[in-house]
């Protein structure tokens, strides 16, 4: 079973969801603002996407204090004189 991080936007709530082939319980506790990792391809997962409770969170974080690179060099303008 393959787990995927959120961030949860909903009310406080938990789950008991049945995974695996053998439909093995994963609880799951879900707090606003917190991280909570979930089967991408469950049905409840689904479902807390479609209502906005769930924004899937990059799996490779930037360090704090540091940007995106740009992905183009910055264009140069021609100076008339």
């Amino acid at each position: 079973m393959k787990l995927t991080t959120y961030r949860y936007a909903g009310p406080p709530s938990c789950a008991s969801l049945r995974v695996g082939k053998n439909g093995e319980p994963l609880e799951v506790l879900l707090h606003p603002g917190q991280p909570v990792s979930m089967p991408a391809d469950h049905e409840y997962t689904r479902v807390l996407l479609a209502l906005k409770h769930l924004q899937p969170l990059d799996p490779n974080p930037l360090p704090a204090g540091l940007s995106a690179k740009p992905t183009q060099a910055p264009s140069i303008t021609a100076i008339k004189e």
